[in-house]
């Protein structure tokens, strides 16, 4: 099924094309329209609060279409720096000699040369489990991911973006700044109104 509709902001006329069930918003065939701002550079490598239903294995489909990897981090059994460890590890298969330290997650994060593709998407499910269970973790673990993703853009790899979704805080904790939000979907100008719209 395919749906059409008009976003009129001020005076500035959008088309945003539905595809699927009403929920799901994509962009061409391949890419929900939340992370295409994502795949076509237009937001930078980072973390970013992701308000969206899609099922994890929807967006790794989707992002392998593309030669892209995602990799689900499930929140909910997150409560302490150990078992954020843990389910990094887990999520993004780091090599036997990962060190189960902050500092190693870093080292990983920023190389992440044993993963195939042309950038890395990590869904992090119910973030505020960490946040509300221990601060300290919580603190560490999205300083080290910022940093992390900030690395990968200047050693010029492939690019890291990680998507805090659930119930958790909306400011770092590193310095009360708001997480940034993805769009809710991709407005793209319309050259020209539809017809019968002036």
């Amino acid at each position: 099924m395919v749906r059409s509709g008009v976003a009129v902001s001020g005076r500035r006329r959008s088309v945003v094309r539905l595809f699927g069930h009403r929920g799901h918003r994509t962009v061409g065939a391949n890419v929900t329209g939340r992370l295409a701002g994502l795949l076509d550079g237009r937001r930078p490598p980072g973390v970013y609060r992701w308000r969206s239903r899609s099922h994890p294995s929807a967006l790794r489909r989707e992002l392998a279409r593309i030669g892209w990897g995602g990799y689900p981090l499930p929140g909910y059994e997150v409560t302490d720096g150990g078992r954020f460890l843990d389910a990094c590890a887990a999520a993004l298969a780091f090599p036997t000699w990962f060190g189960h330290s902050w500092t190693a997650l870093g080292a990983c994060l920023a190389d992440l040369t044993w993963l195939p593709g042309e950038g890395h998407v990590v869904l992090w499910e119910r973030y505020g489990s960490l946040a509300d269970a221990d601060g300290t973790a919580w603190r560490r673990a999205y300083e080290i991911l910022v940093r992390a993703s900030a690395e990968r853009v200047r050693d010029g790899a492939p690019p890291l973006y990680v998507l805090l979704r659930g119930p958790g805080p909306d400011r770092s904790p590193v310095d009360e700044e708001p997480i940034p939000i993805l769009p809710a979907a991709l407005v793209s100008p319309d050259p020209a109104p539809p017809a019968g719209l002036s």
